[in-house]
């Protein structure tokens, strides 16, 4: 799958660990030409105080659009759905 587009992230507070968090959607084009999304996360990994690693982690994809614009629509309202009543003011 090729990375089309990322979305701006927004902050929801984690249910594993209560702190904020950022969440955003990838869109990706599939081999066969059609388009799906994937919710991201960001971490830091640290180590006596130090970061050693950060980056964002994709969860699986999902669906199967036409294009990326509907699997945007879709990515997003899926994101928002899922944390609605997380999202942080």
């Amino acid at each position: 799958m090729k990375l089309v587009k990322v979305s701006e992230a927004i902050e929801i507070v984690s249910a594993a660990t209560g702190k904020p968090q950022q969440r955003r959607v990838a869109i990706l084009q599939r081999d066969d030409g059609y388009f799906s999304f994937a919710e991201e996360y960001s971490y830091t990994s640290e180590y006596e105080g130090r970061v050693i690693a950060e980056g964002w982690q994709q969860f699986p994809s999902e669906g199967i659009f036409e294009s990326a614009e509907l699997a945007e629509v879709a990515g997003q309202s899926a994101l928002l759905q899922r944390h609605k009543h997380k999202e942080r003011r």
